[in-house]
């Protein structure tokens, strides 16, 4: 049994306004085959006709590293990362583990820059570059970047992988609150 083809047109919000149609083909119409999750990605396809934009940006690879705007988050390396959660025991820590090469990573380079002048008594942050200390990641079992792991008395509470800075801003609100009542 042939599955007949059908075009439909229906608007598409494009770039400054504009809006460009988009043209849905799909390949479902007449089917009489079960449809899966599977057979509907492999059988619809959505051409977009929109205006192209080109961005121009310096390529970053691992041999060039871009040069970070400074930060207010001290730098850890083997030795201090222990003593850093040594010292600050008694407030919460978040220790942030990243790579230069990593986007998500710089992306959340502001926002941890937001979230210390939000948190500057209760939580102490810190950043563990694993790019320059890959045996510290694996020991640390770091299996994505960005890494964010919240600590209180030496002791890893909690975990965030990915760029995500409302779900951090929520567990350090919650844990900074529990960190205060303890």
């Amino acid at each position: 049994m042939a599955c007949s083809l059908r075009a439909t047109r229906r608007p598409a919000l494009g770039l400054a306004g504009a809006r460009p149609e988009a043209v849905v083909v799909s390949t479902r119409a007449k089917c009489h085959r079960p449809v899966t999750a599977s057979s509907v990605a492999s059988t619809t396809t959505t051409v977009t006709t929109e205006p192209q934009v080109t961005i121009e940006a310096p390529i970053i690879s691992e041999s060039t590293s871009a040069t970070a705007p400074a930060s207010k988050v001290p730098q850890l390396d083997d030795q201090t990362f222990y003593q850093f959660l040594q010292n600050n025991g008694d407030h919460l820590c978040v220790v942030d583990y990243y790579s230069d090469w990593c986007g998500p990573c710089q992306v959340m380079n502001k926002e941890l820059d937001k979230l210390v002048a939000a948190f500057p008594k209760r939580v102490k942050f810190a950043k563990m570059n694993v790019g320059n200390h890959p045996e510290f990641g694996t020991r640390q079992r770091i299996r994505a970047l960005p890494t964010f792991r919240l600590y209180y008395k030496g002791a890893c509470v909690d975990e965030l992988t990915g760029a995500r800075p409302v779900h951090l801003r929520q567990m350090l609100t919650h844990y900074s609150l529990m960190a205060s009542i303890s």
